[in-house]
């Protein structure tokens, strides 16, 4: 995807070392379970090895990035490819914190490959941008038909704890998923809110986090996402949706006032997809 024209007017990037992040990433069926096949990594992106968490062949992996968050001129990119069979369950082992930028800005692309029926849950910790931070986040999923996705996103509006809200200068997020080479789905989110927008009636509406579910599925029919919506709208104290945007997605929003709130959400719209979709239950991330 191009980069938004604002993000130019920020300078260049470079690629210098302990700047430009490499995590790359194959995944196979090996002696029963998943199994990293290949794999190579720069920092300031690594990677734990795999735990199975569930008992079975699913492996769990946690990125990680071992400089304490995305700083000013960081070009961070994840390739992430599973092979006919593999399961993981992919997260980060905190959340995310963007810095303030005085300069220039910070680019984080991620590519996921699904082949065959492969299945990937992609549950990362929040992204927390700091006052004056600038982000650009392009996230692309290639599927097989016979495949399964389940990815969430969760953003705050700043160190809400601190009583930092919307200080960030400029967030872009966008999600590309495509099936057998089409285009089915793409969404983009441009945040600037200098203007004091974001807290108004019809976007954030003074809530301090947003989520993101979605999931893509052979199995995924109307009636599930129905369910979703359901389930979403059910919970008090947040606002939710969820819809069926194309045959086998779904995709749901989420609005809350804390962290534990919109990760409630998220987990209870993970657990009634993950026992359709997968076959098994959700479960807590144990962060190593």
């Amino acid at each position: 995807m191009s980069l938004p024209a604002v993000f130019e007017t920020f300078g260049p990037l470079t690629d210098e070392v302990g700047k430009s992040g490499v995590l790359r990433l194959r995944l196979e069926p090996r002696w029963g379970r998943t199994a990293v096949a290949d794999q190579y990594w720069r920092i300031p992106l690594q990677v734990m090895p795999p735990s199975y968490q569930d008992d079975d062949d699913e492996a769990y992996f946690y990125l990680l990035n071992p400089t304490g968050g995305i700083v000013q001129g960081d070009r961070l990119l994840t390739e992430i490819t599973l092979s006919p069979g593999a399961r993981s369950v992919i997260s980060t082992q905190s959340a995310t914190k963007v810095y303030r930028m005085d300069e220039g800005y910070a680019e984080e692309l991620n590519r996921y490959t699904l082949h065959g029926d492969a299945v990937l849950e992609c549950l990362p910790d929040q992204t927390i941008p700091f006052a004056g931070a600038r982000l650009y986040r392009s996230t692309r999923l290639d599927l097989d038909p016979g495949s399964t996705l389940i990815l969430t996103d969760l953003l705050a509006a700043g160190r809400v704890a601190r009583g930092e809200r919307f200080g960030f200068e400029q967030l872009f997020v966008e999600v590309d998923v495509r099936v057998a080479g089409g285009r089915r789905l793409l969404d983009r989110l441009q945040l600037a809110p200098s203007d004091g927008s974001l807290a108004r009636p019809g976007l954030w509406d003074g809530y301090a986090y947003y989520g993101s579910l979605y999931a893509y599925s052979p199995r995924l029919d109307a009636a599930l996402a129905a369910a979703l919506a359901e389930r979403i709208e059910a919970r008090d104290g947040a606002y939710g949706g969820a819809g069926q945007p194309a045959p086998n997605f779904a995709v749901a929003r989420m609005l809350a006032q804390t962290t534990w709130e919109i990760r409630e959400m998220l987990f209870d719209a993970w657990d009634l997809l993950r026992r359709e979709l997968v076959g098994k239950p959700a479960r807590r991330l144990r962060k190593l």
